[in-house]
């Protein structure tokens, strides 16, 4: 028997034991039995797939939908309500200043002798409900007031400025008290040339001497930095970021109805 018969041989047995373990007796048996039967189930299970997934992409979607549509009532109903509250003008308010507002940040300017004076600030984040003594004894729901951090600004003609960083104090004080130490305090103070940089020397309040602490205290003061206007500062940040929010609140419908 030649070589080649013999690996003929060899091979069409090996392959009916296979079939035959199979459990098929012919080669057409056992393509239908195996690849055709298991490439139709594929394709067969290919639309209860696709259809499964639409299913879910359906259900989804009506979900985001219902989202959507339940924050968009809300909103109104949030809009309706500020609205009838009413957005005050607060245009009148901090008069004798020049107001440059770029949404959050606001910048207050103005000329005193041949000195300018610039307040900065950021609505951002400072509101917060008043906290008095009253308040937490009766256990009332305190008002929101917007009380902005700001930094003081006082330029000369050769552009050498004096950067004065104030927080306004967490109580706010009865009327007819007017001790500008009590409506805010200074935080530290800093000179530059008009840009302050990383290597600029920062002194902190909590280091100075009371007489230095005073004597800037009355620089503030004589430039109209006193217990008035940080009232007034504290009334038109809390006006302009309700109108803020109304307008925030009036954008976020727009992109919930979209």
């Amino acid at each position: 028997m030649s070589n080649f018969v013999r690996k003929t041989l060899l091979s069409t047995l090996s392959t009916r034991s296979f079939l035959k373990q199979c459990g098929s007796t012919t080669v057409t048996n056992f393509t239908k039995s195996t690849l055709c039967k298991r490439t139709f189930s594929s394709m067969t299970n290919l639309p209860r797939q696709f259809g499964s997934f639409q299913q879910r992409w359906l259900h989804q979607e009506n979900a985001s939908k219902k989202s959507y549509d339940n924050l968009s009532k809300y909103l109104e109903t949030e809009i309706k309500g500020e609205m009838e509250e009413g957005v005050a003008n607060f245009d009148k308010l901090l008069e004798g200043w020049t107001k440059h507002c770029d949404g959050v940040k606001i910048t207050l300017s103005k000329k005193v002798g041949n000195e300018t004076v610039k307040v900065n600030f950021s609505i951002s984040g400072a509101l917060e409900g008043y906290s008095g003594p009253e308040e937490e004894e009766m256990d009332v729901e305190a008002p929101l007031l917007c009380k902005p951090p700001f930094e003081v600004e006082i330029v000369k003609p050769s552009g050498s400025t004096m950067a004065i960083r104030c927080l306004v104090d967490e109580y706010m004080m009865e009327e007819g008290e007017d001790d500008v130490s009590d409506r805010f305090e200074i935080v530290n103070v800093t000179i530059h040339n008009g840009k302050l940089e990383e290597t600029t020397y920062v002194c902190e309040a909590e280091n100075m001497d009371a007489e230095m602490y005073d004597g800037l205290l009355d620089v503030l003061e004589e430039r109209g930095i006193d217990s008035l206007f940080v009232d007034n500062l504290v009334e038109f940040s809390t006006k302009y970021e309700k109108k803020e929010y109304v307008d925030f609140l009036t954008s976020m419908k727009k992109f919930a109805d979209e």
